[in-house]
């Protein structure tokens, strides 16, 4: 490959010979060159920012939190207003007085109210008040689970509204009362079916109940502890560091040597 240097009117013109053979070297005009594309430009791996630690909380928060009770609370309000509901059933008809009682269900949707409460604001006497109202709640319960088993094994409505001691204007005969009571027969089944879902509600009512107060009883043995101080293990010069941080804020700490030092 010869090369020839000729200035022409104050330009420099580079002339090379390649001979034929030499085809690894690429021959760039001025047209390939404008449009030639630059090479890409290799980054290295992104770095995600580190993401904010997670947010300290204490011991009582902690164990409080671990039942759940946002959930169990709002079963308790859902279960407290379909008993409320259903007790109202009470104004319509004098033999209907019984379903009366199912009112005190009100204690349920108090005692899920305060359960919710402490989960967006975990104090002690908002932990304390969701415990006792849970535990009033669980008496309510199971005296709701009681009466509505006595209820149920109770005469049937047919039965009570066709007795001939209430009807005191005549007396029927058998055959009236047969079909008085196959008359009645679908209100025996609108009564008792609601019934049986109460049973099972109260039933579930209990036990999210105890579950709620089992939980703020731990939480409230756990209220004056203290979060453990996690060490990672291996890092020594973390620990001799903050011990000399510690001696020096102090100003009257004096070095001593271990006791099998030499």
């Amino acid at each position: 490959m010869s090369t020839s240097v000729t200035k022409v009117g104050g330009m420099v013109i580079v002339t090379q010979v390649i001979p034929q053979s030499e085809t690894s070297i690429p021959l760039q005009t001025p047209g390939t060159a404008a449009t030639q594309a630059p090479p890409p430009v290799t980054q290295g791996p992104v770095t995600k920012a580190p993401s904010p630690p997670p947010p300290k909380i204490d011991d009582m928060t902690a164990a409080y939190l671990r039942g759940e009770p946002q959930g169990l609370g709002v079963v308790q309000i859902i279960i407290g207003v379909l008993c409320i509901l259903f007790s109202l059933t009470a104004a319509y008809s004098p033999i209907l007085l019984a379903h009366a009682p199912f009112c005190l269900a009100v204690t349920f949707i108090v005692s899920g109210s305060l359960a919710l409460a402490a989960v967006r604001r975990t104090s002690a006497s908002l932990v304390c008040a969701c415990l006792v109202w849970n535990l009033i709640g669980v008496l309510v319960g199971l005296a709701g689970v009681a009466y509505t088993c006595w209820l149920l094994a109770d005469r049937p409505p047919s039965a009570r509204l066709c007795d001939p001691d209430a009807i005191k204007e005549f007396v029927p005969t058998e055959q009236e009362m047969n079909r008085c009571v196959g008359r009645m027969r679908m209100l025996d089944v609108s009564i008792y079916g609601p019934l049986g879902l109460l049973l099972v509600l109260l039933v579930l009512q209990v036990c999210v109940a105890v579950t709620v107060s089992v939980f703020s009883a731990k939480a409230m043995k756990r209220r004056d502890h203290y979060a453990p101080i996690m060490v990672e293990v291996g890092d020594d010069r973390a620990l001799l560091s903050g011990d000399v941080t510690l001696l020096d804020s102090d100003g009257e700490g004096t070095p001593t040597s271990l006791p099998n030092s030499p």
